[in-house]
């Protein structure tokens, strides 16, 4: 039996808002390379200040970047 994943799909929202990662970056006061990190899906562990810090300056829902899949 297998529980699902985690899709990160922050990459996705950047492009369809034409947003650089550069200007989340900055907006969300991050390192380039966590945004990156997030962007490409190479996180293990999802950090919930980061994800807060994203979503207020994106002012999007969590959903918007984040997404369980049932497998």
């Amino acid at each position: 039996m297998t529980n699902g994943k985690i899709v990160i799909k922050l990459d996705n929202y950047l492009k369809k808002n034409n947003i650089s990662r550069s200007s989340l970056s900055r907006q969300g006061e991050l390192r380039y390379d966590t945004i990156l990190s997030y962007c490409r899906g190479n996180v293990t562990r999802l950090d919930t200040d980061t994800l807060a810090k994203i979503c207020s300056a994106l002012d999007c829902d969590i959903s918007d970047i984040i997404e369980f899949v049932k497998e």
